[in-house]
């Protein structure tokens, strides 16, 4: 009887199995990249994330940090706004400077990490602020702020493999909301070039 147990269940879990490959629940898109080729021989793309639809929970601070460190997890659309993966972001202020990590995953193309450094010049909300726009506000024209210096990428896998990213963050700012979160959309400019 046991045995019967066992083997129904084993024929259970492969039949399963079997179903579910030949007749997937989903079928995941995917969408065509939108690289443009550059006359230099590297490609630029552009991802974006509209704020705050697109942010992942809030921006975290990590508990115990008096240096600024903050965790932040969005979608990731591309040019034409359609969702093709998430995006994490990682900063760390220490002595004047902020550090910047951020993991690109695209589920049908692969990962890119990058990281770079820049000059701190304070969080996006403070920078924000500083240019006049309070909670429950909205700026027209959108206010364009470049964050950090270039990250260059240190990692990659997938179709991105072998290849050198440069990328660029670019707020455009159009207003912040009454709980002081930013309304917007966060431009992530890729420029890459194959490695040697």
């Amino acid at each position: 009887m046991k045995r019967l147990l066992q083997v129904g269940f084993a024929l259970g879990l492969v039949g399963t199995i079997a179903v579910a490959y030949a007749f997937p629940w989903f079928e995941y898109e995917r969408y065509l990249s939108k690289t443009s080729v550059v006359a230099n021989g590297g490609r630029v793309e552009q991802f974006m994330v509209r704020l705050p639809a697109d942010q992942i929970e809030s921006t975290i601070e990590v508990p115990g940090s008096d240096s600024g460190q903050r965790l932040s997890h969005f979608k990731l659309r591309d040019a034409e706004g359609n969702v093709i993966g998430l995006a994490a972001k990682h900063e760390l202020a220490i002595d004047g400077a902020r550090e910047t990590a951020w993991l690109l995953t695209i589920p049908s193309r692969g990962t890119i990490v990058l990281a770079g450094w820049s000059p701190f010049l304070g969080s996006i909300e403070s920078i924000v602020a500083d240019r006049g726009l309070a909670p429950g506000q909205s700026a027209d024209p959108a206010l364009s702020i470049d964050l950090a210096a270039p990250a260059q990428s240190i990692v990659t896998t997938g179709e991105f493999e072998g290849i050198s990213f440069e990328l660029v963050e670019t707020w455009e700012v159009t207003g912040v909301d009454e709980e002081g979160n930013i309304r917007g959309t966060l431009q992530l400019n890729t420029i890459g070039r194959r490695l040697s």
